[in-house]
């Protein structure tokens, strides 16, 4: 039977060979922990891997080579092909690195005879923080508390980036979904997959910290519209209840939208809150009048001058 480690630590990088060093020092200062460093290389052609060769761990670190199909294909490499641990940290992208003994802390809610965390939780959630020492968002509003990614976090509305750990068999159930030509996906759509089912643990303890490089991936307006299909799945699925009357709504709104940018029929039919549409479509049409006012006015301003 193969030894489980406690932690599997995916890294998914592209010509970042630079800010590597950086995490590698940070996993060497997580304690008396057995991990394994996976990272997944999505076809840099900088020196990463020459890099990584010149790493004298003391833990066990895995690198794997792909032809670049973005950050959801290069996770779904290292969660499903890699992985061999009781706790995936998902993600320690190459622009992040962990606080010292991070990994210690989040074993300490870690309940080995059940293979899950405390209070039978399959995911633990923190927080994380920028270089300055401020916190990424907001922390939780209870020190402790449990209940799922869906309800709690989206839901009340909690901002920032947070710190995700899943159990691993848990997660190897849930890969990301993965379209032609799209190579981005926002990693919530798997949180809130799992959360239909499975409970988090949130606790206000600061595990990452986070640098946020002006060339990496965001969630901008110009990268969801090179994206469709990806974001189409993602509103739909975001539709519906356990997400408030709010979100419903607006996803429903954006999910129409990215539908008719894919060209695609039977909108209606492939809605997954029949019962929301008409609210989700005057929305759709009340958003699509702001954008032809704010052009409007865009337009007289350019005019003026």
């Amino acid at each position: 039977m193969t030894k489980l480690h406690q932690f599997s630590i995916i890294t998914p990088t592209f010509n970042r060979a630079k800010y590597l060093p950086r995490i590698y020092t940070s996993l060497c200062k997580q304690g008396d922990i057995d991990l394994e460093w996976i990272i997944i290389d999505d076809g840099s052609i900088d020196n990463t891997r020459e890099v990584i060769k010149t790493f004298d761990a003391q833990f066990e670190v895995k690198y794997v080579f792909q032809e670049n199909a973005g950050k959801p294909s290069a996770i779904n490499t290292g969660v499903q092909k890699l992985a061999a641990s009781h706790i995936t940290l998902i993600t320690l992208d190459s622009d992040d690195y962990l606080c010292e003994n991070a990994l210690s802390e989040a074993w300490k809610y870690f309940d080995i005879k059940s293979g899950r965390f405390k209070s039978d939780c399959c995911c633990l959630s923190g927080l994380c923080q920028d270089e300055n020492g401020n916190i990424i968002g907001q922390k939780f509003p209870h020190e402790y508390f449990v209940s799922d990614y869906i309800r709690y976090h989206r839901n009340k509305k909690i901002a920032g980036d947070k710190s995700m750990f899943f159990i691993t068999k848990i997660l190897k159930q849930y890969p990301y979904p993965i379209f032609p030509g799209e190579k981005f996906i926002l990693e919530s759509t798997v949180f809130h997959r799992i959360a239909l089912t499975h409970k988090t643990l949130f606790i206000n303890y600061i595990f990452q910290i986070k640098q946020y490089l002006p060339e990496g991936l965001s969630s901008s307006s110009e990268l969801k519209l090179k994206n469709p299909s990806g974001m189409e799945l993602y509103f739909n699925e975001a539709s519906t209840p356990p997400f408030s009357f709010r979100h419903q709504v607006e996803h429903l709104s954006r999910y129409i939208f990215f539908a008719k940018i894919n060209k695609k029929n039977m909108i209606f039919l492939n809605a997954k809150n029949k019962k929301m549409y008409i609210f989700g479509l005057l929305k759709y049409y009340f958003n699509q009048f702001k954008s032809l006012c704010r052009l409007h006015l865009s337009a007289n301003k350019g005019n003026l001058h």
